[in-house]
């Protein structure tokens, strides 16, 4: 089975789904990652994939032993959609009806061109996350995002993905072990400067632990 993992911006998007909704796409995705079989559709001369799931969508890179997931959501939401002015309406004119098309051809079209906007969008989103990559940003293991997603504090799921003790973050951070006990435990929300510092030691982004 593939290793999966989940940029910093796909692991906000898991994290935000509903219990069921992540249910259904981790059924599939983690199908897909252990025979390959899904409805997937390959960009031709890119890496990029996607994971179709009903309405949803799961966007990643593969190679031979990995899955890495860029960008998870409804398809509605989930890309970095470019403005489209296209208009095109039935009008009743007094020389007749306009129509360029009928209404079923039309109807394909709009299909064909929700099919290629899609590919465009994952195009995008695969060239973005592959730079952010490649400039160092962190890849968070799946069932790290789960343990979060699950209920279980952030700030301790990173660290010990991280294999870093309290006594190492105080250390680096001048913050107190216990203050970083409390929130752990949920006995302190932090402030936003303790957080970036700790945050900064464990080398993930600021909003992942908060």
């Amino acid at each position: 089975m593939k290793a999966i993992s989940f940029t910093p911006a796909s692991t906000r998007q898991w994290l935000k789904l509903s219990p069921d909704i992540r249910k259904r796409i981790d059924a599939k995705l983690t199908i897909y990652a252990a025979n390959g079989s899904g409805d997937v559709k390959r960009l031709k001369g890119t890496a990029g994939c996607r994971l179709r799931i009903g309405d949803w969508r799961v966007i990643f890179i593969e190679d031979a032993r990995s899955i890495t997931v860029v960008a998870v959501g409804n398809r509605k939401e989930v890309y970095d959609r470019e403005e489209n002015n296209m208009n095109v309406r039935f009008k009743m004119t007094n020389k007749g009806e306009i129509a360029i098309l009928s209404r079923k051809d039309y109807e394909t079209l709009v299909a064909k061109a929700q099919e290629a906007d899609e590919d465009l969008g994952t195009a995008r989103l695969v060239a973005r996350a592959r730079k952010e990559i490649a400039a160092g940003m962190p890849l968070i293991p799946k069932e790290v995002a789960d343990r979060i997603a699950g209920g279980e504090n952030a700030l301790r799921v990173l660290r010990e993905w991280r294999c870093k003790t309290q006594l190492y973050i105080s250390h680096k951070t001048n913050i107190g072990q216990g203050y970083i006990s409390d929130l752990e435990k949920g006995r302190r929300k932090g402030t936003t400067t303790a957080l970036k510092k700790i945050a900064d030691a464990l080398k993930v982004p600021l909003d992942l632990i908060i």
